[in-house]
């Protein structure tokens, strides 16, 4: 008798999905085809359960099944709808829905913390993000020390002339703001470590963790969602690098917001910190498992654009070489990049001897590369590189944010929800 329910439930459960590709089939037509694949794909390694006793509860494999199709699709719904609401924010000429940060909403009188600029570009955003957060915590006025960055040399006099302003708007308060002066003048400074707001996961804000920042609106606010809320309110390009970056998606490697894969490849320096890198084929193997997500595959078997983000070019004609038929495009290709630094690997300590016309080519590579797998339908990477972090929290969601280095068995959550 119960195996007889279990077919009838699995028989209803079949149904209820084909009424749902009814529902979808006007607004996604290549539901219909790609999700009865996932769903045969989960009957075949289903578990042939033995006849239990009749009181059992237990949710038949195959219900089970149709519940995460039905969820998954959900997903990869509201995906392109998302994606393409961040586009048109990030591509728009005022940085739409990221108004800038109140960072004056602090105690003008009380200590004021020096935030260092710390590591490379986006390890040096996260940890001013999280320091940030931790002084509207404590109720304290802010602002970026570059005074001992790498990404702030001196000139042959011996003079630092700042990074921060020649790519971005100002994050915390200027250097000869008021308050800043006044705590000076007054011995009020605190200088921060950069691990005063990582080594701990209270200072993470990691997922599931509640903040109370009254200052900014919130009475409490989710760890995860509190960066997504942040991140592009602090950071806010210029309008150079802004409309470099959507022009070189749309005009120059024919991108189309959610219907392309990215691929983040990190090595350079990385390889002296003693990670060990992903070896390339596991990033194709892992584009191949999540093809059905796309309608150009499932309705006519095109495999998307896969946009890939890399330090180091020499990859780009290994994974041409592994898929000669697949479209790879990346910064890497554009002529103009080929003054870039660090094409062969980005290393902190060579940061010094790079020319100016070299730096500002890379962050223009950089900051296209960053619009491009924020915006991609799926984003296939390492944990561990900050790029990756900083991605994560410009996307507007969890799903579809795969990382290969993971612990084996694991999902990807076991990794960024402790970012």
């Amino acid at each position: 008798m119960y195996r007889h329910s279990q077919q009838r439930l699995a028989s209803m459960a079949l149904l209820f999905v084909f009424v749902v590709f009814a529902l979808f089939a006007s607004s996604n037509a290549r539901l219909n085809d790609g999700l009865r694949r996932r769903l045969d794909e989960n009957a075949a390694v289903a578990p042939q359960e033995e006849p239990a006793p009749q009181e059992t509860t237990a949710t038949p494999p195959q219900l089970q099944a149709v519940t995460n199709i039905v969820e998954e699709s959900r997903d990869e719904l509201e995906t392109t709808a998302h994606i393409t609401k961040l586009h048109q924010d990030m591509c728009s000429d005022d940085w739409a829905n990221a108004p800038p940060l109140p960072y004056e909403n602090c105690d003008p009188n009380g200590p004021v913390n020096a935030i260092p600029l710390f590591g490379g570009l986006t390890n040096a955003l996260k940890m001013i993000l999280l320091g940030g957060v931790g002084s509207w915590e404590e109720n304290r006025c802010f602002f970026v020390d570059e005074s001992k960055s790498h990404l702030n040399p001196p000139d042959e006099n011996g003079i630092r002339h700042g990074f921060l302003h020649k790519y971005m708007e100002p994050i915390g308060l200027p250097l000869d703001h008021p308050i800043v002066v006044k705590a000076r003048e007054e011995n009020r400074i605190v200088k921060r470590e950069w691990s005063d707001f990582w080594v701990e996961m209270s200072a993470r804000r990691a997922y599931g963790q509640k903040a109370k920042l009254p200052s900014l609106g919130f009475p409490e606010i989710e760890g995860h969602d509190l960066k997504r809320h942040l991140i592009r309110r602090m950071w806010r390009p210029h309008p150079k690098y802004r409309k470099s970056s959507c022009a070189a998606l749309e005009n120059t490697h024919g991108l189309k917001a959610a219907e392309y894969m990215a691929f983040s490849v990190r090595r350079g320096d990385k390889g002296e910190e003693k990670f060990a890198f992903t070896e390339l084929s596991e990033y194709i193997a892992e584009a191949e498992r999540h093809l059905y997500r796309f309608s150009s595959f499932m309705e006519n078997h095109i495999v998307p654009k896969i946009f890939v983000a890399t330090d180091d070019c020499s990859v780009m004609s290994e994974f041409r070489r592994m898929r000669p038929s697949w479209t790879f495009v990346s910064e890497c290709d554009v002529e103009e990049n080929s003054k870039a630094a660090a094409q062969n690997g980005f290393a902190l300590r060579e940061f010094k001897d790079w020319s100016e016309a070299a730096e500002d080519a890379h962050f223009t590579k950089f900051f296209t590369e960053i619009y491009a797998m924020a915006m991609s339908r799926v984003f296939i990477g390492v944990g561990y590189t900050n790029v990756s972090w900083w991605v994560y929290f410009l996307r507007p969601f969890r799903h579809s944010f795969i990382l290969l280095d993971k612990p084996k068995g694991q999902p990807d959550s076991r990794v960024f929800d402790n970012w």
